[in-house]
Parts: structure tokens; sequence; C-alpha cells
């Protein structure tokens, strides 16, 4: 697909391309109805405005097609807006998912490398086998590779989950280093499934991340723990308290009773993954926001964190 990406539009750009539809509201106004829309590709995502629209952006167009517009780059309360003046269903073979849908920046075969490396460090013969019954079932680890760690906050694009996996695995790894008495096995098994579930939760076949069925009925740390006892079953001799463990890495991993965790953290380990997760989901989602920022200045305000950001003066802030 040959054209500009959200990222690099400027005001005044006359944009011929094709976006996945991620918001559609039809409005009223003086002159009848308007349709007011979010559009996204792999770089980013636009407000846009249509305020003659025809029977198929009012009746057939739907959030999650991918759309070909035509529309010039206006602003609105200081922030970019597409004026789209045409729009219509694109084509199959028009565009490519990775065109439409933003993904990690580490190619695939180096999220692959990460994740065993990082296998091969488990000791536990048990906890190695389990590990390898996950990477060895192929449809598991293909849809692992590309699934997204989340819907907008954090690491929310193809290949965000196998990204912030191997994040959080390494830094808890980093954290044993300093605590001898942490089991690492633990820790790496945790940190490269805690959030496993995810592969089902969040649809990863679609123009927008969004979630499934099971992902609003189960969620995606019950899934995952589903998945677990089941493996583990399968290897012979698995023993039983090391099981629950390592159920319990999982179970825990969101810290606290409101944050929908089964339990609290109850082991050394299932701290460490708690905060190696909150650090990384963090990090992840707060670089989305500098990013969006330009590296510099303040932050809109971030309802998710209950605060502005500040992200200072850009490059030249480091040396005062």
């Amino acid at each position: 697909m040959d054209q500009k990406y959200i990222k690099d539009f400027v005001r005044e750009d006359f944009i011929e391309g094709f976006f996945a539809v991620r918001r559609k509201d039809v409005r009223e106004y003086a002159r009848g109805q308007f349709i007011s829309l979010e559009l996204g590709d792999c770089s980013g995502r636009i407000n846009g405005v249509m305020w003659e629209p025809d029977a198929f952006a009012l009746n057939d167009m739907t959030e999650g097609m991918v759309v070909k517009a035509r529309a010039v780059v206006g602003e609105y309360n200081h922030r970019p807006q597409l004026n789209i003046s045409r729009i219509r269903l694109a084509n199959d073979e028009e565009f490519t998912l990775e065109d439409i849908l933003p993904h990690s920046s580490q190619p695939r075969e180096q999220r692959e490398a990460r994740l065993m490396a990082l296998t091969a460090k488990i000791e536990n013969s048990y906890v190695k086998a389990l590990t390898e019954s996950f990477w060895n079932d192929q449809k598991f680890f293909d849809t692992f590779m590309i699934a997204a760690a989340g819907k907008l906050w954090h690491h929310a694009y193809i290949g965000g989950l196998s990204e912030h996996s191997a994040n959080v695995t390494e830094l808890a790894l980093r954290v044993a280093n300093g605590y001898p008495f942490l089991n690492k096995d633990y820790l790496i098994f945790g940190g490269l499934f805690h959030d496993a579930g995810k592969v089902e939760t969040y649809s990863s076949d679609s123009t927008v991340i969004d979630y499934t069925d099971e992902g609003r009925l189960i969620g995606h740390i019950c899934l995952a723990d589903h998945w677990i006892a089941e493996k583990a079953q399968k290897i012979e001799g698995f023993p039983p308290m090391l099981l629950t463990k390592l159920r319990h890495m999982i179970l825990s991993h969101q810290g606290e009773l409101e944050y929908a965790t089964p339990v609290v953290p109850q082991m050394p380990e299932a701290f460490v993954l708690y905060y190696c997760d909150e650090i990384d989901s963090k990090m992840g989602a707060i670089d989305r926001i500098r990013t969006r920022q330009g590296g510099k200045g303040w932050s809109e305000y971030v309802n998710m964190l209950n605060r502005f950001l500040y992200f200072g003066d850009g490059p030249e802030d480091e040396s005062k």
C-alpha cells in the first residue's frame, strides 16, 4: 500500500488512502446529518468528519471495516482532523493488515529468539517441559507471536504480547540478581505466560484490536490457568505443588482483587512478577504517549493514570 501514514500527516495535505474505521457516529446539525469518525492505520489514529455523507457512509459503513478515503488534513481543537469528501469500502487486495494495524518495532525473528533464550534458562525439567509444550503447539505459538497485549493501553499492536512477555521476564530476572532466594524458573514461567490468555482475549485477524466473546466472558487470566493445568496433566509425574505454584504466578499477576486478579500475590516471585508487569505495561503506555507528543512538553490529561505527563524539552533537555 503506497500512501502517506497518519503519523506523517500535516495540515492541508490532500490524502487518499486506506484506513480501519475505529469509531463511527452519525450526528445531527442544521443542514441534516454528518458523520464523525476515528480512522486508524499502522502508525496511529486520527479523527475525521464527513459533512455530506452518502448512503454507504450513513448506512453501510461499520466499525472494523477498512475503507478508502479521500480527505484534506485540517485541525480541530488544536489536533489534526480529516475533512473527508469521499469514502468507500476497500477491496481485500488493496491493503494488508500490516498497513492497517500497528505492529511491534521488533521483527518476529527477534522476538522468537528472546523467548527461546529465556526458555533455555529454565533449570527444572518439569517447568521446561510445560513451557515447551506451549511453544511446540504451532497454532498457539503462531497466534502468540502476532497477538496484541492490550486493546488500547499498552503494547496494543501486532506482536505486542510476545514483546511484553519477554520484557517482563527479562526485567524479573534482573530483579532476581539482587535477591538470591527468588526462584528464577517461577519468574521465567510467570513472565512468559502471565498474559498468554490474550491469544484468545483479543481478535488477531480483525482490522481493529477488540475483545472476543471468550475475552469478555472468561478473561485472559482464567484462560491461561486452564491451559496450564490441562497441559501439565499430560506431563507424566508433574508435581502437584509445583503446578499450584506456577498457577499462582498467573492467577495473582494483576496484584489486587479490584484489578480482577483472582488471588493476590502470596509468593515472593509473584510480587516480583506483579511489579515487573506494572513497570513494563506503564512504560509501554507512557512511551506511546511520549511518541505521540513528539517526545517533549506536557501530555493531555491521562485518565488511566489520573495525571498529566511531562517529557521535558526534548533531547536538548538532557543537558540541563
